[in-house]
């Protein structure tokens, strides 16, 4: 029973993904645009952007370990950007943004001796925008947990957004964070920072935008038996993404 469990719910959560990014391929006005955009417009379409796209933690502070050490998941994370503000309505064609920017994505983790965990991520698209992205992390659990004690991490990620044809994006987010389990619970919480870097291609006279943005987030993983699942709810000022992950622990 377990085992069908399981499969059953990576084939539900398989199609889901699917019907997403069908979704994403016929969604038109979508695409990001600088010719209109002013540069104060840039400096807030770089900040949500860069948010909406730099890294979800999505995982408690305790390392992997070395048994297989082996976190694998589907997830989606729903960005409420501010499509009211002009920097949205400009930048997007058609001047008609979506009310939230979604991105369905995959993820692996792999656990290595000293509580080092390596990772990346890949979101095929940003529904809402013509973008994907790529990324990759560390994390340090400097103190690994026990049962009376929580666990303590330093986590650095990068992520780079593709198909923009007039402007690159890149984020590298650093952060700390505490976990302690209860059961098949395990809360977590963070803060860190997380660096935009917003650049137009050559020949545009918009200025480059690198703006810095300290959040914060928690979550929590719900664990049965190898499956897991993991809420987490992510801020920076005036900005919230929702985001939610189920996958296998092995």
């Amino acid at each position: 029973m377990p085992d069908y469990v399981g499969k059953k719910g990576w084939i539900l959560a398989l199609a889901a993904f699917s019907l997403l990014i069908l979704a994403s391929r016929t969604e038109a006005g979508s695409r990001i645009n600088l010719t209109n955009v002013s540069q104060g417009d840039m400096n807030g379409l770089a900040r949500e952007l860069g948010l909406a796209s730099a890294s979800i933690p999505l995982a408690p502070a305790e390392p992997l370990g070395l048994a297989l050490g082996l976190d694998v998941g589907l997830g989606v994370s729903v960005a409420d950007i501010h499509d009211e503000k002009t920097y949205w309505q400009s930048a997007i064609e058609g001047g008609n943004p979506k009310p939230v920017l979604i991105l369905p994505y995959l993820s692996v983790r792999k656990g290595v001796p000293l509580g080092i965990d390596f990772g990346a991520t890949y979101t095929p698209t940003v529904i809402g925008s013509d973008l994907s992205l790529v990324g990759a992390e560390v994390k340090w659990s400097f103190i690994k947990g026990s049962m009376l004690t929580p666990a303590l991490a330093l986590r650095v990620d990068y992520h780079r957004a593709l198909g923009a044809s007039d402007f690159s994006l890149q984020t590298v987010s650093t952060d700390i964070s505490i976990s302690k389990g209860f059961g098949p619970l395990k809360p977590y919480t963070g803060i860190g920072m997380a660096f935009i870097f917003f650049h137009p291609e050559a020949g545009n006279i918009l200025r480059e935008s690198d703006p810095r943005e300290l959040k914060g987030y928690a979550g929590v993983r719900i664990k049965l038996l190898l499956i897991q699942i993991v809420p987490e709810i992510d801020l920076a000022r005036n900005f919230l993404i929702y985001s939610l992950k189920v996958g296998l622990v092995l």
